[in-house]
Order: C-alpha cells, then sequence, then structure tokens
C-alpha cells in the first residue's frame, strides 16, 4: 500500500512539473510547502515564500542548508503532518555534502520531502566554473583554475556544455596491444615501436590497462623507446593471479592517458599541474566564451546515514525532481585495479594487492527505511551515481536519470554476508540508466550484492562497456542471506561494448525464489576480450534462480551461458540465436542440473524485433514519455 501511495504521489507530481513547463509561461498558481529555496534567496529570511517580496525584506532561503534546519526546528515537536520543501530552479553551489540524518527524516506516519518547485529544475552541483579562457597556439584554449598549481585542487574530469570532456589519450579511437609482459607480470611491458613516447611530466600520466571483465589505471614510471618497454609506479590488476598483465590473453588491449603530447584532437583536455594550466580543444562549433565549462570540487553531494548501532534509522526522507551533478573521486594513490563492478584492491604503500574497496556513489543512503529518490537526475559524477547501502530497507530510486557516470550507476547492498547488515525490500524502477562506467569500464548499470528482496523493474539500461544488471556476490553455491530478488521488464541494450565476460543480466551465487522476468535484452557485441558475452551470464554458485519470459536478441554468441551453476528452471523465454549458435552455453557445469520448460528458439534471420512496449519492457507509460523529454 505505501508503496502504491508513494508511485501515485511521484508520477502526479512529476506530471506535475511537466504541466507547468508546457504552459508557455502563463501564471500558475503558488505552490504550496512549508518552505522554499531559491538560488536568489537569503538564509537571513523565513523561507516561507517562493520568491522575495516587493521590499526584499523577506523570501525563500538560499540554501538546503538552512531549510533542513528550519525542518529540524519544526520537529522539536512531535510532527503530526508531513513536511515540504520546494527548490527553485536553478543551479546551487555545494561546498560540501549536504547530510542528512535519523533527525532530519520523518516518522512511520508523516514524511518529510524535499521536491523541485513544479515546472523547474534545480540542479545541486559540486563542481566549480572554469573562466578566464585564452587563445593559446593552434586550436588549443587555455586557463588558469585557481588552487591547482599551488597543489590545493586536482580533477580527472572536466564537464563542457553538458558533456564529458575526454583527457588527452592515445590512441585516439580504440586500443593499443601489449607486446609481451614483463619478468614479474605485473609491473612491465613491451609494446609496438611507435605506440608509446616518453612524455613530460610522466608522474601524471596513466595507462589504461583492460582485463576481461574489468580495467587497471596505473601511473607511468618510465617509457624507454628504444627497448620498446614501459615501467610502472604499481602493479597492473587485482591481488588474483588471473589478473596479472597476461593472464587473460597473451596481447591484452590498452591505452595511455593524460599527456599534454597527446591533446590532438577535438574535445579533448589536459591540466598540467606544475603549471595550473588547463588546456583544452574545443570541439567542432564549441566557442567557449558561451560554454559553460566546470570542474568537480567535493566527492560526495548527499549523504543519508542513519545511526545503526543505536537503532536510529533515517526514515520517511524523500528527494524529488532534484539534480545533482559534478562530483569528484580522486585516483587511489596505488592505481586502481579491480576485481569486478569496480571493487578494487584498497592499497597502500605496504600492502598492494589488500581487497577490496568500493567506488564511493555521488548521492548515498545507509541505514535508511522507506526513503525514496525520485524523478531526479544524477550525471557528470567520477564515482558510483547512487548507493543504497548495508541496512536500507524499503527504500526506492525511481522515475531517475543516471547518465555520464564514471563508475556503476546504481548499487545496492553490501558485498558481505552478515545478515544484519544485508539491504532488503528496495526497489529501482522506471529509471533511464545509460553511459555508466564512463572512467571505470568494469563497473556495471545496477549493482546488488548481497541483498534480500531487491526489485530492478522497468528500466532501461543501456550503452554500458560491461554488463547491465548485476545480482549477488558469492562465487559458489552455498547459502547466503542473498534471496527472493526480482529483475522483471527491464529494457536492456547496448551492453558489453568495450569489456568481455558479462552480459544483459549477470548473477553470482545462490538466490533461492530470485526471478529473472520479462526482460529484453538485445544488442551485445562479440567479445572483445578471451570470454565470450551474453544476454545472460549466469556465473558461478547461481542456483535456484528462475529465468522466465524474458526476450533476447541480436546477442553476437550464446543468449544465456551457464558457469559453474546449478538447479536452475528456464522456462518461456524467446531465444534469438545468430547463425551457427546454440541457445545455452555450459562451462565447468552439468546441462541436465538445469530444468527447461515452454521455451522458444528462433533463427536471428527470420526474427523481427518486437517493440518494447509491447512486452511491457522498459519505463512504464506513465513514466515513458517524460523520461524520453529528459534524456
Amino acid at each position: 500500500m505505501l508503496e502504491n501511495l508513494l508511485l501515485t504521489f511521484a508520477v502526479a507530481l512529476l506530471c506535475g512539473i511537466a504541466l507547468a513547463a508546457s504552459a508557455g509561461g502563463r501564471a500558475q498558481p503558488a505552490a504550496k510547502a512549508d518552505f522554499f529555496v531559491a538560488p536568489k534567496g537569503n538564509d537571513a529570511w523565513s523561507g516561507k515564500s517562493p520568491a522575495p517580496n516587493a521590499d526584499g525584506t523577506d523570501g525563500p532561503f538560499a540554501t538546503l542548508a538552512r531549510a533542513r534546519a528550519a525542518v529540524r526546528e519544526l520537529k522539536a515537536r512531535p510532527l503530526r503532518r508531513d513536511l515540504t520543501v520546494l527548490l527553485r530552479g536553478g543551479r546551487y553551489p555545494l561546498a560540501r555534502p549536504l547530510v542528512f540524518g535519523p533527525e532530519d527524516g520523518g516518522t512511520k506516519g508523516h514524511s518529510v520531502t524535499y521536491a523541485a518547485y513544479p515546472g523547474e529544475r534545480p540542479i545541486l552541483s559540486g563542481g566549480r566554473a572554469v573562466t578566464g579562457w585564452k587563445k593559446s597556439a593552434g586550436h588549443l584554449w587555455t586557463a588558469e583554475p585557481a588552487g591547482v598549481k599551488a597543489g590545493k585542487w586536482h580533477f580527472t574530469e572536466l564537464f563542457v556544455s553538458g558533456r564529458r570532456a575526454r583527457r588527452a589519450r592515445s590512441p585516439n579511437k580504440g586500443f593499443y596491444r601489449v607486446v609481451s609482459a614483463g619478468p614479474d607480470g605485473r609491473t612491465s611491458f613491451s609494446f609496438r615501436q611507435g605506440d608509446l613516447r616518453r612524455h613530460g611530466n610522466l608522474r601524471d600520466v596513466e595507462i589504461v590497462f583492460l582485463h576481461d571483465w574489468s580495467i587497471s589505471r596505473i601511473r607511468v614510471k618510465d617509457v624507454d623507446e628504444e627497448a620498446c618497454t614501459v615501467r610502472l609506479t604499481d602493479p597492473i590488476g587485482a591481488g588474483l593471479g588471473f589478473f596479472q598483465i597476461t593472464g587473460f590473453e597473451p596481447h591484452p588491449r590498452y591505452l595511455m592517458e593524460n599527456a599534454r603530447e597527446l591533446l590532438d584532437e577535438p574535445g579533448e583536455w589536459y591540466l598540467d599541474r606544475k603549471t595550473g594550466l588547463l588546456s583544452y580543444w574545443p570541439a567542432p562549433g564549441e566557442k567557449l566564451a558561451e560554454a559553460e565549462v566546470v570542474a568537480p570540487v567535493i566527492e560526495r553531494l548527499l549523504e543519508v546515514t542513519g545511526d545503526a548501532p543505536n537503532g536510529k534509522f533515517v526514515e520517511n526522507l524523500h528527494f524529488v525532481g532534484l539534480g545533482f551533478a559534478h562530483c569528484a573521486w580522486p585516483r587511489p594513490a596505488h592505481g586502481y585495479a579491480a576485481g569486478q563492478a569496480g571493487f578494487h584492491d584498497a592499497r597502500t604503500a605496504k600492502e598492494r594487492h589488500s581487497m577490496r574497496a568500493r567506488v564511493p556513489a555521488a548521492v548515498e543512503f545507509e541505514a535508511a527505511r522507506n526513503c525514496s529518490f525520485e524523478n531526479g537526475r544524477i550525471e557528470h559524477v567520477g564515482g558510483a551515481g547512487i548507493s543504497l547501502r548495508g541496512l536500507c530497507r524499503g527504500c526506492r530510486i525511481v522515475g531517475s536519470v543516471l547518465a555520464d557516470i564514471a563508475g556503476n550507476g546504481v548499487m545496492i547492498g553490501e558485498p558481505g554476508q552478515d545478515p544484519k547488515a544485508t539491504a532488503s525490500d528496495n526497489v529501482v524502477s522506471n529509471n533511464y540508466i545509460h553511459h555508466c562506467g564512463a572512467e571505470f569500464y568494469g563497473c556495471v548499470g545496477v549493482w546488488a550484492g548481497i541483498t534480500d528482496g531487491t526489485v530492478v523493474s522497468h528500466n532501461e539500461i543501456c550503452h554500458l562497456p560491461y554488463t547491465g544488471v548485476s545480482v549477488g556476490w558469492c562465487w559458489d553455491a552455498k547459502p547466503t542471506p542473498c534471496r527472493a530478488n526480482r529483475v522483471e521488464f527491464n529494457h536492456i541494450h547496448h551492453v558489453m561494448q568495450i569489456l568481455s565476460d558479462g552480459g544483459g543480466i549477470y548473477t553470482l551465487g545462490r538466490q533461492p525464489e530470485t526471478l529473472l522476468r520479462g526482460n529484453l535484452i538485445h544488442d551485445v557485441p562479440p567479445n572483445a576480450g578471451r570470454a565470450e558475452s551474453n544476454g545472460m551470464f549466469i556465473d558461478e554458485g547461481s542456483a535456484l534462480i528462475l529465468i522466465q519470459g524474458n526476450t533476447i536478441y541480436a546477442t553476437a554468441k550464446t543468449p544465456i551461458r551457464f558457469h559453474k551453476a546449478t538447479t536452475n528452471t528456464i522456462r518461456g523465454n524467446t531465444l534469438v540465436v545468430p547463425g551457427g549458435q546454440k541457445p545455452f552455453m555450459f562451462n565447468a557445469c552439468r546441462e541436465d542440473s538445469m530444468t527447461y520448460q515452454d521455451n522458444t528458439v528462433v533463427e536471428a534471420k527470420s526474427f523481427k524485433p518486437p517493440q518494447p512496449s509491447r512486452l511491457q519492457a522498459g519505463p512504464e507509460p506513465a513514466y515513458r514519455k517524460i523520461l524520453a523529454r529528459r534524456r
């Protein structure tokens, strides 16, 4: 019942925003709220009206932090009604993360909501505008962001006119191939004559190295052009043996990034930390005098955290229609060496292969109950997009756009198996999740670790370097708290665009009552690495999962692959096979350990792709048109 009421409220508010925006500027009735916030407000005012009064003596607050304090004052007395704060459209710069605790939420009976003013789009930004551009040599323009030369600010991402600009790299397209690994298989390799050069500022140059399903980002120590060898400051690959340079294939892919000499194509940039000079080659038709150029500063935008040890959770707190953008994540000092889905070695100077840290999220909930992020937008961030961590229960991510995310788009739960820390009954529904893994290619659209009752439904998830949805985090069939998860009616396409050994949906471990149902999966290209990519990859330990009513087509390899999996049921699926392929592939597991019922196998040449709406895949009608306008 609560879920249906929240859905009705969210759709009504979202439709109200759309209707107000389409009113052609006609005056609309003033929205009602307890407090208002506006970019030109004043934290000394009462916050009781949406605009300043005639004599400029009262009006909305200027910051969300001030509105939060006002809500706390109201909550000093028992909360007997819902509270609402409305944010006017425009940009709100954040110098530090917005933090909400148990004292900021609602109760089981009443909510606290921070929402967009009808018809307007507030954006909370953790970035800083880069201005003062000057024409330089050739096609380049330069600026000197304050604090860079002094070592007070360093950024690895730049956003120009709402798009992620590319750090200077080589090659400009595709990748180089390793010729052979060095003696230890980790810290050096040989390259083909002419591929690499010994550029200036070597301490800032990175090798981006591709393993089958993850990547490493390691700084360069030296390049010997005559011997065609490169040495690195830290080891390539996570601690397990197969992550060494040639652990997956003899000539793996890599590229070099972040040298001034590599800035040779429109849309690229380079930041020189020694001189403090930022260089940029504008994209065709781009005018820097008119463009908005933003670099991220702070490392988290929104943090909602309860006090679980003392039994104090954040309850019934909602964020509706808000945009969050421009969030940094500094690269680890000893390199980024990922194992899977962005989990990487937490290296220290003494221990180079300690396990595993997660890429942090721009928006994070922890120890939260019945909270939501609805009809919002998270984009242009340097880590993950949004995370519902351990002890989150009944929380919802609904009707939102997550785009241009460096790491995972959505993360649910934890990798650990402690039942007391298991996220449960959380929902990720009716979202448009695309272009995640923009910097860390092994990241995914939606990651659900050891979770109970997670629902991932009616999302469009696409244009990803690796997997669309990953569920489970145990590499054998031993019992864990992971169970009863549902991945259903999603439209997943154009995934596995760079890496291999994944799929539209990927599972791990024993998951009783878990259901993969009604998903439409297509456009999974040939694997560029060693292992193949699939529509679904049911990986190690996956057991007791029902795979029902899915449609999978346009996969270069097998629609469904099983690896060390057992006792799953495959029922009523439509599997379109390319020439010469079988509908199922089995690696290190028995075909007769599965149950098959009423599946339809179709040859690709005779299959006509269906519209997602006919299969009820992707966002539901109430969200579909509105999300399309916000792409």
